[in-house]
């Protein structure tokens, strides 16, 4: 079972609201955040609009440059949470027409920290080698991120890092090639790996 926070589209338009389900209250998201009627997709109360966000800027695609994949995974209290497409992506956007979900293709650009579908990948894609943190994509995502809170949800968060525990601050965790990052809130949850596609 999917456990996500409610994203709802209006006819004609792209637009999120951000219901806080898993701590009792709403925070209206503002309009064209998310890109999927989805009911249950985590989602994002940041607009992307290329302003840079912890000095990460946002541009076309790199072609030929620093490109990587890491994967982020989040259970709250042991059901996952699955992220959004489209975070860290500026519109307009243009979405795979032969695919049932979201999967951003194109869009007016991209940051160097972001995703294109709701599979937890993570594209991190730079000029040159970067070194790129947790913390970073989660403020680009427009949501918090601590040792007690993880977007909306809040309680107890253990760190899985490629299966191992990871004891540092969260947003610290670094983003790695192939990393598998899994983020517990309240029960804990047995490392679930993820076999990255062969391009990848």
């Amino acid at each position: 079972m999917r456990h996500r926070l409610l994203l709802r589209r209006r006819t004609g338009l792209l637009a999120a609201v951000l219901l806080v389900a898993l701590s009792g209250g709403a925070i209206p998201a503002a309009a064209d955040a998310g890109i999927t009627d989805d009911p249950l997709v985590l989602v994002t109360a940041a607009v992307w609009d290329g302003a840079p966000v912890d000095e990460i800027p946002a541009g076309p695609m790199v072609a030929g440059g620093f490109h990587i994949h890491a994967h982020l995974s989040i259970f709250v209290d042991g059901v996952q949470a699955w992220l959004p497409a489209g975070v860290g992506v500026t519109r307009p956007i243009v979405l795979d027409p032969a695919r049932p979900d979201p999967v951003v293709t194109a869009a007016a650009g991209f940051y160097w920290l972001h995703t294109h579908d709701e599979s937890g990948v993570i594209h991190a894609e730079a000029p040159q080698p970067h070194a790129f943190t947790l913390g970073q994509f989660f403020d680009i995502w427009g949501q918090p991120l601590s040792r007690h809170r993880v977007g909306p949800a809040q309680g107890d968060v253990s760190v899985l890092v490629d299966g191992q525990l990871f004891e540092g601050d969260p947003r610290s965790v670094p983003i790695t090639s192939h990393a598998t990052i899994q983020l517990n809130v309240g029960q804990d949850v047995a490392f679930q790996p993820y076999l990255f596609p062969s391009n990848y």
